[in-house]
Order: C-alpha cells, then structure tokens, then sequence
C-alpha cells in the first residue's frame, strides 16, 4: 500500500505587506582591514566555507516495534526552506517505515490549529518545524492529554514547565534553534571576504516571516560585527510578489539605485524558479553583482557551476541530513534515550568551494546511510513448525 502525504493547508499564511526600501544607516564603506572583531576579509571568507559541520554522535539505539504515524507541523511552506525541511522529514519518515502527515502551520497563529488537526488524524507523535513554545501552552497541553509527544525541530521549548517531548539538537556549539542566523552569518562571512571590506548590500527578506526575517537580521548583525553594517539597505518584499515574479523588477531597480555590490537573498528558489537570477543576468547594470542565496538546491547549483551571472554563491544547508536527525531524535524518545547531535552541515558553496559534482548539497554524507546503521531494529521470533528437526534421532 503507497504511503500518501496529506497536506493540510491552513489559511493564509503569511499577510501581504507594501513594498519598503530602508536604508539602515549611511556612511562611507568600511576599510579593508580587519573590522571591530579583528577578523580580516581573508578570514571572514575562511570562516563561510568552513561554516558548520559536526559528524553526528555514532550512539546505536534500539527502533520502535511499533509503526507511527508522524504529524510534521511545517513553518510556512511557501518558504522553500520551510517546504524543504519539511519534505526532508517527510521522506526519512516513509523510508523508515512510518507514515507521514505533513500540515502546513503556516505563521505562529496556525501551529496551534495544526497541532489539534495531528491529534484528530490520529498523530502517535508531532515534529514541529521552527515553532516555539511560548503562546501555544493549550494546543501542546492537548496533545499531552492526548498523548501525542511533541519533538521540536528548530525551535525553542520556551514554555514553563516544559512541554516539547524531546528536541532535536544541533551541534555541541551551535543550538538548533539557530540555523536561520547562522545562514545570515555565513552570506556576511562571504560577502565581506569577497568584497575585501568594501560591502555595499541588498538584504532581502518578507517583512512578516520569521525565517527569512531571522537569515537577513543575521546577516546584518555579523556585517556590524565585522565592520561593514552601516552599508546595509533592507528590501522587505511580500509572499503576493514573490509569487507573481514582480518582485524581480523591484530587486533589480532597488539594486541599481542603491549602488550596491551585493545581494543577499534568503531562499535558492527566489533566484531559480521565481527568475531572479535570469532578471539580475539579463541587465547589464546588476550582471556583475555578487549575489548569495541560502539552500543548495541542484538547480542553484547548476546556476553556480556554470559561472554564470545572477548567482554566485549559496549557503548549502543538507536538509535530507537534518531530516533523518529528526527522525533519529524519534526513535530515541520511544527507546528513553536523550537526543544525539545531528551535526548537519551548512556551508557556503561557489564554483571552486564545497561544490559537489552534481545535484543537490548533502554535506558529503548519506544520511540514510549513516542512521540506519544506529538503529538496531528487533529480529522477528521463528515461528515454530511441526517440521522434525534432522538432528533429532528416532
């Protein structure tokens, strides 16, 4: 019997806001030298192809006898991170043998919702994705009524007392929580080693989403650091533009007057199949910019392999591996064990660094491969036979 994917859309999920062009602040470029953290450019674009990588904790557990079925409560799928985070866990579950359900939360007003849908499709166990606790003390309060254990992924069990079952966990230095920073981190490392100091950027984000709020915030906040913040502008886009394509025109007219050098773009898919890494080729006056997004999906990748202009580099995240680590921190709930690191890794990839030869960005692994191999799955019992044995002597 196929294993289907029920997707339950949940109202609207992000609400449309105007277009804003802000400028943080004005000033002249910053010098090429290292800025207030004593990082120069060199070290800077050291730190983002390193990015974070952590091979995960190789501890064996024993996997549940029994099949579940696996509710997973998605941040906004119209984010393609939140969309392919959410598949990623969708499809460890299926090849674990488990059953799926994947309910769009959209923002933190439809999580609540989500969660009482999980419990009346007979969820035995939610994954929330980048949804914290706090403000949804009732619907998580029902699910342990219910008995329906809830495991965070990306987000925070700020409640008190507790309410998250388990939660998944990053790296020993880096908490789960904070991979959409990190990303923003990553662009700030790249474009200020790139530009040797002299950044001059184009922040994009959706003004009223959380994931891409928290990937430009990032950035911003890493640049200040490294001595480059005030040459920031914010060009807070909406879901109805981005869907439509006009957002395009916008983003090459925004970089265009604003004299920047660089683009940061918080989702692959914007410059892919929303167009605008073929708008931003096509002009003549942003063709040469740097551009950076955040996914690593292969149709990015392609862009980036072929040199081409629109897209110079990406921050690769391996969302299958961070999928099977939501899966593994399952498996450890039912056999009473604590979580185990992930260590998924995220990196940015250009044509000469961390580029795999085709496809996708995994992080160099096969996280199937690697979690199959923790969990020790029970040997079904021989059933007896009425068969004479023929060591028996008559």
């Amino acid at each position: 019997m196929p294993k289907h994917v029920r997707l339950l859309a949940l109202g609207a999920i992000l609400s449309v806001s105007a277009l804003l062009l802000t400028a943080c602040a004005t000033g002249g470029s910053s010098e090429p030298s290292a800025g207030p953290s004593g990082e120069s450019p060199e070290a800077a674009l050291a730190s983002a192809y390193a990015g974070v990588s952590s091979e995960q904790s190789l501890i064996a557990v024993d996997f549940p006898t029994e099949v579940q079925n696996v509710a997973i409560i998605s941040c906004p799928l119209s984010i393609p991170s939140c969309a392919a985070s959410a598949a990623a866990v969708n499809d460890a579950v299926i090849l674990a043998g488990w059953w799926p359900m994947v309910i769009d939360g959209g923002g933190p007003s439809g999580v609540g919702q989500a969660i009482r849908i999980a419990i009346a499709q007979a969820a035995t166990v939610i994954v929330t994705i980048d949804a914290n606790c706090k403000g949804l003390e009732v619907p998580y309060d029902e699910a342990a009524l219910a008995e329906v254990p809830v495991v965070g992924l990306g987000g925070e069990d700020n409640c008190s007392p507790k309410r998250f079952a388990s939660t998944t966990r990053w790296t020993a230095e880096h908490a789960v929580g904070k991979r959409q920073t990190m990303v923003g981190t990553l662009q700030a490392d790249y474009v200020f080693g790139k530009t040797t100091g002299e950044v001059k950027a184009l922040v994009l984000n959706v003004a009223d989403d959380a994931t891409t709020t928290k990937i430009s915030d990032g950035f911003t906040a890493r640049l200040t650091k490294l001595g480059a913040g005030e040459a920031i502008q914010k060009l807070a886009l909406t879901t109805a533009e981005i869907s439509d394509k006009s957002f395009t025109k916008k983003v090459v007219d925004a970089a265009i007057s604003s004299g920047s050098n660089a683009i940061i773009v918080p989702e692959d898919d914007w410059l892919t199949t929303g167009g605008l890494a073929a708008a931003l080729a096509r002009d003549p006056e942003t063709s040469e910019l740097l551009v950076i997004g955040h996914g690593g999906t292969a149709a990015a990748l392609d862009i980036i392999r072929s040199g081409g202009a629109g897209l110079t580099a990406t921050v690769g995240q391996s969302f299958d591996w961070m999928g099977w680590g939501a899966v593994d921190a399952i498996v450890r709930l039912y056999a009473g064990a604590p979580p185990v690191f992930i260590g998924d890794a995220m990196q940015v990839v250009d044509i000469d660094h961390n580029m795999p030869e085709t496809g996708k960005y995994t992080g160099g692994i096969d996280a199937q491969e690697k979690y199959a191999k923790l969990w020790v799955r029970a040997t079904p019992t021989p059933t007896p036979t009425n068969d004479t044995n023929p060591n028996d002597e008559n």
